[in-house]
């Protein structure tokens, strides 16, 4: 028999959950500061999510604390993805993050002329991002 299968997830109630899938029940929560449409990323051991609040959190899922939080200018409804060792998330304040994924360190920020909503998606070293200034954007990872 394997370990325990956790399902995480994301609520507007402001909190992220870890919820046993056999069983149903609640393992953890973490509260953050306002809801979250974003889905939640998993590498090494952290779980990384966007809230409505303006923050990426980065929490570990051994102990539910929180590990880092960046904070964007507006909020962030669009789901991290992670390649190499860097998290790319974009944000309604029209930027698209890099950080650091184990730090939570800014290593660059790109500007669109209009709100990121969505999931960046990365491919062959290059993260594409759409916008609501209707372009899509094709960035060196």
């Amino acid at each position: 028999m394997g370990g325990r299968r956790v399902v995480y997830f994301t609520s507007l109630d402001g909190t992220l959950y870890a919820l046993d899938a056999h069983a149903g029940w609640v393992i953890w929560r973490f509260r953050m500061g306002k809801g979250s449409i974003s889905s939640p990323c998993l590498m090494d051991g952290m779980i990384f999510v966007g809230s409505v609040d303006g923050n990426i959190y980065a929490i570990d899922i051994h102990t539910a604390k929180e590990t880092w939080r960046f904070k964007t200018e507006h909020q962030v409804s669009g789901s991290p993805a992670i390649y190499k060792d860097a998290l790319y998330c974009g944000s309604v304040d029209g930027n698209l993050y890099c950080i650091e994924y184990k730090t939570g360190r800014l290593r660059w920020k790109f500007a669109t002329n209009g709100p990121i909503t969505g999931t960046p998606l990365i491919y062959d070293d290059i993260v594409y991002t759409g916008s609501i200034d209707h372009f899509l954007y094709a960035l060196l990872a």
